[in-house]
């Protein structure tokens, strides 16, 4: 009997050899951490993680060391989330670092030199597929290396160089995406997601590379991953104490890991490290590694001014590459965020000091076109230098200079701003404001300025920049933006593009000595983008300069311009999302592409994360949430300054409440059961206005379950607006200034979103006017003259209470800076308006369908455009007082609109004559004119370029001789932009 028991669990769980390495349970000396360690559910990370830290709590330091290196290297732990020193999925770690020494961690990278050597033939076979953009090959050694228990930070960094490649270079090779997701599959990639997210944000050519770093640095925690992330960033370390703690950090995750940082450290001979050995065989086996470069030449399709930045976004990659060390080491130190500027150690200032060697003022700047680009390793070169490198080159004087230049590098300053990015946020403030108050010239004042805006936002900045745009403007340019804007342009493109960023309708309004009313901003903003647009060639400017123009008139027809509008700051916004959402976003939308996945959309499934579109629509849903509930930036802050403290009320109630003092009605209060009845009425009226600011211009919550903003997509118009956000998103994204426009793309579908919950709150506000802000008094036998009086009285508070709804209703129409929407039949009654303006006489029996239909965003112009043409030619051929049918109507087998419009004419006669120069300027396609707004000037043949375009489609004409009538049909594309729908083309 004894001869059959089965002795196959006591051989899994104790090593065949024991290693010099291995912790065994007896050789921690606590009994009580003992116990707990025995106590551990071996598959079970919570079990695991929790005995660890009661022994951390209750036992040595040394003891818990000793329980984790036990649980680290016993195959009893083989797959706890705790992870070992070689794994085959990505483990979780421990929440807080646990620091080995140097000598610890290198005693055990001797210790298991074989599996290590064996390992680091796989990356060697990695790399080298890599050299030579072979990405089958290199999955392929990667699948081998985690069959090796070798998964690892290096290999999610493969990974992710491999799904850039596959991006950049256009592959169209199903194989490579589907080995990705195999991989990130096998190696379960998720449950380390701080390191997943660090690594595809920071190499993601579409994020903003600053705003990641910073998220990444402000990073304050005890998680080891916090440490390996901000070795991305820096990978010098600044003391041994960093140099411990990162190393550490690489050990929790893996020994392999451990080993490359330690080796790359190493081998930078920095005085403040023990110099310790490792075995000479590991020593070349990483020679091996850090031999191969990878070449710009064959990593991009082309080398221009941006590979530079793209290259030093991909250097943590492949860090081991010396050459990739030191560009990620020089021009990382400057490029990035100048409020984590590190003081420099020796090492990093004598590599800086060498590449920069011999760069003494700005004119050895490169100020002329990117001709010929190279990314230089080894020194800086003017000639032959991309954006990243002349960027950092002058930052790197200006540090040199502190801010101080001299006349000619101040005038050159200013220029060099079109051959520079980013210098608004990595340079230190001191220097730009060194550089400003030295100004002589108003150029230099008005750039540092907005670059000091950028830099560090707050309101005494934007008052400076306000105070030098209207002095420079009124001084030297007769008050003129435009010719200033024109100016700037001849000084530095650059430079005008900012002006003209910085003046969005808001900050115009700011501008009183050069703008009277708001809707001088409006169309001053409209001017100015119409402008930059042709002069760069750049149609995106002229669609929203005509955009503009045409929400100036839609508001005229609507009455509605006014300045004080509910308010959303969209540069505070911006910096949210970029701090706190746009790596959560891309990377599902990464995940999304690249998995070429169907998007399920259902705005009812948020924190559902069952998936990719679920993480995509949380994400969208979180934005749309900050976005109302912000109490610093959101509406939730516009309602707490204009609603709730006072100025609703007061506006509501104060001018009511005081017209009994008046003298001419004092007397009528004699009468007590006049009184009385205004006093209930007052009483009522108050306690109205009361409930509205407290119940309903709300938030919706919990505790504000009448709030009227709510913050979930929870009617058809919403759900609407959400949808074509994300097809919206989905099109601009695989672009490279996709992440970039993400941002306002997002920020315009909230305004579209919230401004059906606008809609509703005018309405209430509307019907509590009806029911509650309307006084009556019927005198009981009085004479005339006093039944006058009061009548007059009545009257009057009625005015006030109309009035005051009415304005207090304009509070919560959308803001002109936000994208516009309107409904297509008041588009229509704009053009006819215009019309009027410019053909005599014209004064048509307009017949529209009693319905509404919305479009939303900066393409309603096309529709203008289109309309302006069919009205105009109506008033030319058409009977000037005759009737004009419109109607608009969805078709179900497409995502467009069908536009019909027919127009009475005078006579058969006229009939035919109208349909003969209809058709024949139809079908002149060549010399296009534009329908232009401000000249009331338009073509048939507009509609030609329009249907070329794809802008709209379909157009017919013809003719109801039965009942005299033009009949015109176009169907408009709510999901393409035309010609402009890829923007980067």
């Amino acid at each position: 009997m004894i001869n059959t028991i089965d002795n196959s669990f006591i051989r899994s769980v104790v090593p065949k050899t024991r290693t010099r390495s291995t912790i065994q349970v007896q050789d921690i000396k606590s009994k009580k951490a003992r116990n707990l360690v025995r106590g551990i559910d071996p598959s079970s990370h919570r079990s695991t993680k929790k005995a660890l830290e009661k022994i951390k709590h209750n036992c040595k330091y040394s003891d818990y060391k000793k329980a984790l290196q036990y649980i680290k290297t016993s195959p009893i732990f083989d797959n706890n989330d705790i992870g070992q020193l070689f794994n085959e999925h990505c483990p979780k770690g421990m929440p807080s670092l646990v620091e080995f020494s140097p000598r610890e961690i290198t005693f055990q990278i001797d210790c298991y030199s074989s599996k290590l050597l064996e390992i680091s033939e796989k990356a060697e076979d990695i790399v080298k597929y890599l050299k030579d953009n072979d990405l089958i090959s290199a999955l392929n050694a990667c699948n081998e290396m985690v069959d090796l228990k070798g998964t690892s930070i290096f290999l999610i960094r493969m990974l992710s160089y491999i799904t850039n490649r596959y991006n950049l270079l256009s592959y169209e090779d199903n194989e490579v995406l589907s080995k990705i997701d195999f991989l990130k599959s096998k190696i379960q990639l998720s449950k380390c997601s701080f390191v997943e997210e660090a690594v595809t944000q920071l190499s993601n050519l579409r994020t903003s590379h600053l705003a990641i770093c910073k998220r990444i640095n402000d990073f304050s925690g005890t998680f080891p991953y916090g440490y390996i992330a901000k070795s991305f960033i820096k990978p010098i370390p600044q003391d041994s104490k960093e140099f411990d703690q990162t190393l550490s950090a690489f050990y929790s995750f893996s020994l392999f890991d451990a080993f490359l940082y330690f080796k790359m450290i190493i081998s930078q001979d920095l005085p403040f490290l023990t110099k310790l050995e490792i075995k000479d065989e590991l020593s070349s086996a990483y020679e091996k590694i850090t031999c191969i470069d990878f070449l710009p030449d064959t990593m991009y399709e082309s080398i221009d001014e941006s590979s530079g930045y793209y290259y030093l976004r991909e250097c943590f990659l492949f860090v081991e590459q010396p050459k990739a060390l030191e560009f990620l080491t020089i021009h990382g130190y400057y490029y990035s965020d100048f409020s984590n500027n590190y003081s420099s150690i020796s090492h990093v200032k004598n590599l800086i000091d060498r590449y920069f060697l011999g760069l003494n003022s700005l004119n050895q700047l490169k100020c002329s076109n990117f001709n010929e680009v190279h990314i230089n390793w080894d020194k800086y070169e003017s000639s032959t230098c991309g954006m990243l490198e002349n960027s950092t080159a002058l930052i790197h004087l200006l540090t040199k200079k502190q801010g101080h230049l001299d006349e000619e590098e101040q005038l050159l300053f200013v220029k060099l701003m079109s051959f520079s990015r980013d210098v608004g946020q990595i340079c230190h403030p001191d220097y730009l404001l060194s550089i400003a108050n030295s100004a002589k010239d108003n150029q230099l004042k008005l750039v540092t300025q907005c670059l000091i805006t950028i830099n560090k936002n707050s309101q005494y900045n934007e008052h400076q920049l306000r105070s030098t745009i209207q002095n420079y403007c009124i001084n030297e340019f007769n008050s003129d933006l435009i010719e200033l804007l024109k100016y700037l342009y001849d000084v530095s493109p650059a430079v005008a593009e900012h002006l003209l960023q910085a003046c969005n309708e808001t900050f115009l309004c700011t501008l009183f000595l050069l703008v009277e009313k708001p809707v001088d901003a409006l169309q001053l903003r409209a001017d100015m983008l119409h402008w930059f647009g042709e002069k760069t060639d750049d149609e995106r400017y002229i669609d929203r300069a005509k955009t503009l123009r045409i929400d100036i008139q839609i508001n005229k027809e609507r009455g509605t311009i006014d300045d004080s509008r509910i308010y959303v700051d969209p540069l505070k916004f911006t910096q949210w999302f970029e701090d706190n959402m746009v790596s959560k976003l891309t990377m599902a939308l990464d995940n999304l592409i690249i998995g070429s996945q169907f998007v399920k959309l259902d705005w009812s499934k948020k924190n559902a994360s069952l998936g990719t579109s679920e993480e995509i629509i949380d994400s969208i849903l979180n934005c749309y949430k900050e976005f109302c509930e912000n109490k610093v930036f959101g509406i939730a802050s516009y309602l707490g300054r204009r609603i709730r403290h006072g100025t609703f009320k007061g506006t509501a109630i104060t001018e009511v409440k005081n017209l009994p003092k008046k003298e001419e009605y004092q007397h009528l209060f004699e009468d007590k059961d006049f009184k009385n009845k205004f006093d209930e009425w007052m009483l009522q009226y108050e306690s109205m206005i009361e409930d509205l600011v407290k119940t309903h211009l709300q938030i919706k919550s919990k505790r504000k379950p009448h709030g009227l903003i709510t913050t979930s997509i929870d009617s058809p118009i919403k759900n609407t607006a959400a949808d074509q956000l994300i097809i919206e998103i989905l099109n601009i994204y695989s672009k490279r200034s996709g992440v970039i426009r993400l941002p306002s793309l997002i920020t315009d579908c909230c305004w579209k979103l919230v401004d059906y919950d606008l809609t509703r709150t005018k309405k209430l506000l509307s019907e509590m006017k009806s029911s509650h802000g309307v006084f009556s008094y019927t005198p009981k036998n009085y004479s005339n003259k006093f039944r006058r009086q009061y009548s007059k009285f009545t009257q009057e508070v009625n005015s006030i209470t109309g009035q005051k709804f009415g304005l207090m209703a304009s509070w919560f129409n959308k803001p002109n800076y936000a994208s516009p929407s309107t409904d297509i039949y008041l588009l229509f009654n704009v053009v006819v308006s215009e019309v009027k303006d410019s053909v005599s006489n014209f004064n048509p029996v307009i017949d529209l369908d009693d319905r509404n239909f919305s479009v939303n965003g900066g393409t309603y112009y096309v529709i203008y455009d289109a309309l302006y043409v069919l009205v105009h030619n109506t008033a030319r051929h058409g009977k000037s007082d005759g009737k004009i049918l419109f109607s608009v109507s969805k078709p179900e087998d497409r995502n467009a609109i069908k536009i019909n419009l027919m127009s009475e004419v005078d006579s058969y006669e006229a009939l035919n004559h109208a349909k003969e120069q209809i058709e024949k300027g139809l079908k002149i396609t060549d010399n296009d004119d534009d329908a232009h707004i401000i000249e009331g000037k338009s073509g048939l043949k507009k509609l030609r370029k329009l249907e070329k375009e794809g802008s709209i489609s379909n157009i017919s004409f013809m003719t109801d001789e039965e009942n005299t009538m033009l009949c015109f049909e176009f169907y408009f594309e709510l999901s393409s932009r035309g010609k402009y729908n890829d923007i980067d083309s």
